[in-house]
Order: structure tokens, then C-alpha cells, then sequence
């Protein structure tokens, strides 16, 4: 299973490497999608193990609060998605 969000900020290299050891620690986390600059994340993840409260907990424990990514690709900055 995949589950994609957006934080409310670009991420920075020392965000990347934070969020990806909290999100990294949940079980069932098989890859993490995530990039310097960008505020998208994206988890794939073994749904037998984990769920997306349980990524969206881990992240938010790192202090990374994220907000489900619009399905049409839209960021949601210029009119809240």
C-alpha cells in the first residue's frame, strides 16, 4: 500500500534525516519517498503491518504534521486544496 501526504513546509536535509529514522522505525515500512525542497512525502508500506494513522503518528512524534496530498497533483497552496 502507498500513503502520500504533504508537510506545511519544505523539507530540509536535516528534516529528511530525521523524518526518514521516525517513519523508518514503524513496522511494516517497506521504502520512503522524500525529497530536500519538497514538501511531499510518500510511504509504502505493508498493510498487514502498519496503517496511515500509524505513519501520520510516527511523523508527528518527530514534530512533522502532514496533510493528505490532493489526488489531482494540486498543492494546495493557492487555495487550500
Amino acid at each position: 500500500m502507498q500513503h502520500a501526504f504533504q508537510l506545511a513546509t519544505p523539507l530540509a536535509v536535516a528534516d529528511i534525516e530525521r523524518l526518514t529514522s521516525a517513519l523508518s522505525a514503524v513496522p511494516g515500512v517497506r521504502a520512503i519517498e522524500l525529497a530536500p525542497g519538497s514538501p511531499e512525502v510518500t510511504v509504502r508500506f505493508d498493510a498487514d503491518a502498519t496503517s496511515p494513522r500509524a505513519i501520520d503518528d510516527a511523523a508527528a512524534r518527530a514534530g512533522y504534521q502532514g496533510r493528505p496530498r490532493a489526488p489531482s497533483g494540486c498543492c494546495g497552496g493557492c487555495c487550500g486544496g
